[in-house]
């Protein structure tokens, strides 16, 4: 009985491991567009970022 109260156990926590990993992943997916959008646009030239300081 204790010995299946333990397996019962460890298995609801890989099977919750298992959700998250998979909950991590999705969102990964749905941000990655938008990453690499925006490692695609060029930073602003240090003169014009001296300018705008002032």
């Amino acid at each position: 009985m204790h010995f299946d109260l333990h397996q019962n156990r460890s298995q609801e926590l890989i099977r919750e491991a298992d959700e998250y990993r998979l909950a991590r992943q999705a969102r990964r997916v749905k941000l990655a567009p938008q990453t690499r959008a925006t490692r695609t646009l060029r930073p602003a030239p240090r003169r014009l970022l001296s300018w705008l300081r002032g």
